[in-house]
């Protein structure tokens, strides 16, 4: 099948943001790799060039999902862009919210992060592994790449014509939940976001996390060079720009990977922000599927038809 080319327009006031963050202005291309229709939505694969050059050329096209619900055709949507969580084999968790949210009438996007799926540096890593630099400079250099290939994703789907663009929410597990923090921190598009199991000051949660602390000592990773290399990367940076957005954050009690004061630093970079706690830890919240995924829908739902003068995170019946 010949791919479809679509050729985007960014512009550079569309696309305002502070210090690192700034994504290029100019024309890129949207290649359609190929589309799936099923009974309840149609799946199209699309792919664009990164932003960001990192060392490995395959790392550098962005791999979009886009999600259409059969009931958003001819007409204009809202719509989620979906971050996943960075080193699972596969998104299973991600994909049981991307079918709640498309069969409760959004569309919806999700990306392949950077090292991740088709963008491995090679087919024999496991997806997402290469993200964990040996240095602090590589590992902010690849989150740096993950937030701009997001913003440059938002653009596409809200340029999509089943997309109405005045209602763009982001939604993240996990690293997608981190680097969707600062997505939303940056880019006025979105009007609501909702982040499982995410957290802020990456400096001391690279460091004192379950999963990136071991490996952060072993490599004689200092706060010093960490707080140097994040520096405009963070959450917390842009808090009083923040005031007033609303955000709907969920964590983990026993969570290690997120510890506790990063979930609590998270909630400190939004003030406006609702957060909301379950039993368990990291990987055993996964129990809460079972509920997740139509909560999180309703209130995005709610958030993205609200007038915008009134968007805010209502008071939840729930957990």
């Amino acid at each position: 099948m010949r791919a479809a080319l679509l050729a985007v327009w960014w512009t550079s006031a569309a696309l305002a943001a502070p210090g690192p963050l700034d994504v290029p202005a100019g024309k890129f291309s949207v290649d359609v790799a190929r589309t799936k229709a099923g009974p309840e939505w149609t799946e199209t694969i699309l792919r664009f060039p990164s932003p960001v050059k990192s060392p490995w050329p395959r790392n550098d096209t962005v791999w979009a999902h886009l999600i259409v619900p059969k009931g958003a055709e001819g007409r204009r949507s809202a719509a989620v862009l979906v971050l996943p969580v960075m080193a699972a084999p596969n998104v299973w968790i991600e994909t049981r919210f991307v079918h709640r949210f498309v069969r409760d009438g959004l569309v919806v996007m999700w990306l392949e992060m950077p090292t991740q799926f088709h963008r491995r540096p090679d087919p024999s890593e496991p997806s997402g592994q290469v993200f964990l630099a040996r240095t602090p400079k590589r590992l902010a250099a690849n989150f740096r790449q993950s937030v701009l290939d997001a913003r440059r994703a938002l653009g596409v789907l809200s340029a999509r014509p089943e997309v109405d663009a005045s209602r763009v929410a982001v939604f993240g597990i996990s690293l997608g939940a981190i680097v969707g923090s600062l997505v939303y921190s940056v880019d006025p598009r979105p009007r609501f976001a909702a982040f499982l199991l995410g957290g802020a000051d990456m400096p001391t949660l690279v460091l004192n996390g379950s999963l990136t602390g071991p490996f952060a000592r072993k490599m004689g990773v200092t706060p010093d060079e960490l707080r140097r290399a994040w520096v405009g990367l963070d959450a917390l940076d842009y808090r009083a720009a923040n005031a007033g957005k609303p955000v709907l954050l969920l964590n983990a009690r026993s969570d290690t990977v997120i510890p506790r004061a990063n979930a609590l630093a998270l909630a400190a970079a939004f003030p406006a922000a609702r957060q909301h706690w379950v039993p368990f830890g990291h990987y055993t919240a996964i129990v809460h599927l079972l509920w997740l995924p139509g909560w999180v829908s309703t209130r995005l739902r709610a958030a993205l038809a609200a007038p915008l003068s009134s968007t805010a995170v209502s008071k939840p019946s729930g957990p």
